[in-house]
């Protein structure tokens, strides 16, 4: 399984198990959604662990703030349940438009082989709604993107993730097998990503 971050536009954590390009960062199979770059985007793929925020995490509190199109900002410390609320906007958005979905993979995972005039004019009826990626991980808008990776790498890998960064910085492949649960795994992500991301003054 290879997992990226989209530097195409939405610059958040993607993940593929050799099906689906996915939109935040996936360890489990297939199933679920995620997003892909281009005017305006869709999110595929498999599934993934932001799914309902654990016991005692925050859920969606005040909106995020919006660029000028209206399109809601993440940030670092989004919660999951936030996060995923925004992508449920999104996806919810594409299907009212006819694109095709997925309903196999869940409600909200998008199918990104729909090329069709329809999907088409569904991607570009609900770019606004969108979510944008923290900037920190978008190479655009942060200039210490390879920088924060190399670190938030070696940070998965100090703390018992052992992965392998891509060449160029866009995303790791497993190292072997993580015996780490589908749960352990995700909050080492969280943590390594506010460390490296977020954690120091640039």
């Amino acid at each position: 399984m290879t997992h990226f971050f989209d530097t195409r536009g939405p610059g958040r954590m993607l993940g593929t198990a050799t099906c689906l390009l996915a939109g935040t960062l996936l360890l489990t199979g297939c199933g679920g959604s995620g997003d892909s770059g281009g005017d305006g985007a869709t999110r595929h793929g498999v599934a993934s662990l932001e799914s309902g925020a654990p016991d005692g995490e925050a859920t969606v509190s005040a909106a995020p703030s919006t660029d000028d199109d209206g399109r809601p900002q993440l940030r670092l410390d989004s919660s999951d349940a936030e996060r995923d609320r925004y992508w449920h906007i999104y996806a919810t958005c594409l299907k009212d438009h006819g694109h095709k979905m997925l309903t196999a993979r869940g409600p909200d995972s998008i199918d990104d082989t729909d090329h069709s005039a329809t999907a088409k004019a569904a991607t570009k009826a609900c770019a606004n709604k969108l979510p944008l990626q923290p900037p920190e991980m978008d190479r655009a808008t942060n200039p210490h993107y390879d920088d924060d990776f190399r670190a938030y790498v070696k940070c998965l890998n100090g703390k018992g993730l052992k992965v392998t960064a891509l060449p160029d910085n866009s995303g790791w492949t497993y190292d072997g097998n993580s015996t780490m649960s589908a749960a352990e795994q995700s909050k080492v992500d969280k943590s390594c990503t506010l460390e490296a991301f977020g954690g120091k003054a640039k």
